[in-house]
């Protein structure tokens, strides 16, 4: 499995907006995913959205502008679109707190106060909490290290004479029952001690006992001999249940190959799973939490092809993007005809997509099939003979010996095959991997054609000073 960062043609992080509201009325604010900062200090939540995605300049769910299509805002805790139990049941979804560190006066210089609370605010005593140490200079490279402390009765940890400075970075975190509770990295001030505040959440592993709802995109690409497929999933929590999933496979078609994810900054996150799909795994606490990954399916230059994709449970908005030539279609089985868009640079795309009511059958996964792809035709074999006759020709006459007259015919026909193979590839009938392998062979063949006319070489006939003097 690979992991990093990859640039994709749409930033699918930002092209998710909120699950559109099942009663198309606005409602409370996002539980969560607040990110403004105190102004003594830095703070930020793990599970934080985008300031503003409809700043994104790709395409969002909804009309691009966080809106649904009559206006009213896209927001994913106006209602439950499923309405399942848990903490918090029914409709009333659990605002959650912030997680944050912020400078404090009070404290010396190097000193940091970790306060566990749970989801009330109640102080969480006696808890074991590891502070991760990041270590990153020109000098010394990057280390880790982490350090363990536990609450007092008043459910703080206290460590005294940190680092501080630009080269060091902290963060606290709670790990209990497979889950992982944690801050965003902060740095110590050099002025001030830091003062963090960690909620810690019950853990469950069924999905039943959480007040869960996901929505999808799927993008896909047809290249000259893949398939590329990135998707996302945006997983939201209502309620006050951390979910830990625990053997969630996403199915993927059996032959997908290239998987690659971006690391994030928590527990969260998918590994891939040959011949099956892709496991979910992390702590899903209150708030909205982002999975991307990427993979690739072979492809033959066929007029069409079509693949199935696993979904998250209880799915409520699935978007499905392709960009796509003049003549190509896209057809997802169970959604709305796709609306054709362009990116602003020329280049079309088909959209569609589809969101679900509580009372609509559980979408467990999408089909897709994309028409009117160009098909292989007759320039891939022309230019595979073409090449293929070269290497015969150049082999059989390069154990011959050839008269002058024979290597310009054998020239004039190669070079024909080489104009041939150019046109094939301006009318785009052979791809560049197939071009390329075609070429090479001719000028192979075309390159023998000149070996036997170097000179050959004459023994010397000077005669040594020796044999002058004899």
């Amino acid at each position: 499995m690979k992991r990093g960062l990859f640039v994709a043609p749409l930033a699918l992080l930002l092209a998710l907006s909120p699950i559109a509201s099942a009663n198309g009325g606005d409602g409370p604010p996002p539980a969560g995913t607040t990110t403004a900062a105190p102004s003594t200090g830095t703070t930020s939540s793990a599970n934080a959205a985008p300031a503003n995605a409809a700043q994104a300049p790709h395409p969002v769910m909804g009309d691009g502008h966080g809106h649904d299509d009559d206006g009213s805002a896209a927001n994913p805790h106006a209602a439950n679109p499923h309405g399942h139990g848990g903490h918090g049941g029914g409709d009333d979804m659990f605002q959650a707190p912030q997680d944050g560190a912020m400078d404090d006066p009070t404290l010396p210089v190097g000193t940091l106060e970790i306060h566990i609370v749970d989801p009330t605010g109640n102080a969480l005593p006696n808890t074991n909490v590891t502070l991760g140490v990041l270590h990153n200079s020109v000098a010394k490279g990057e280390s880790r290290k982490r350090l363990s402390v536990t609450t007092n009765d008043k459910g703080v940890a206290r460590l005294d004479q940190l680092e501080t400075g630009s080269t060091v970075a902290y963060r606290p975190m709670v790990i209990t029952e497979g889950a992982t509770f944690s801050v965003m990295p902060f740095r110590m001030p050099e002025r001030t001690g830091m003062r963090a505040i960690l909620h810690v959440y019950p853990v469950v592993e069924s999905i039943e006992s959480a007040l869960i709802v996901t929505q999808s995109v799927i993008y896909t690409e047809v290249k000259d001999d893949r398939i590329q497929v990135q998707q996302a999933f945006k997983v939201y929590n209502f309620g006050k249940n951390a979910w830990v999933p625990k053997d969630l496979v996403v199915r993927l078609p059996e032959n997908f190959t290239a998987f690659t994810t971006q690391q994030g900054m928590s527990d969260v996150g998918v590994d891939a799973v040959p011949g099956q799909g892709v496991r979910i795994h992390g702590t899903f606490g209150p708030g909205q939490h982002m999975l991307e990954f990427r993979w690739q399916l072979p492809y033959s230059r066929e007029a069409e092809v079509r693949f199935d994709v696993g979904m998250t449970p209880r799915m409520a908005a699935s978007r499905v993007i392709a960009p796509a030539s003049k003549d190509m279609t896209l057809d997802v089985p169970g959604f709305p005809p796709p609306q054709s868009t362009s990116d602003g640079m020329g280049q079309r795309a088909l959209i569609t997509e589809m969101q679900f009511r509580k009372e609509d059958p559980t979408l467990s996964s999408v089909s897709v099939v994309i028409r009117g792809l160009p098909s292989e035709g007759p320039g891939k074999i022309i230019a595979t003979l073409l090449a293929a006759g070269g290497l015969l020709v150049g082999l059989v006459l390069g154990s011959q010996k050839r008269s002058d007259r024979d290597r310009k015919t054998e020239r004039d026909r190669l070079l024909a095959e080489i104009e041939e193979l150019e046109r094939a590839r301006l009318a785009g009938d052979v791809g560049p991997k197939t071009y390329e392998k075609a070429r090479r062979e001719l000028i192979d063949a075309l390159t023998r054609t000149f070996a036997d006319e170097a000179p050959a070489a004459k023994p010397s006939t000077r005669r040594s000073p020796r044999s002058r003097a004899a």
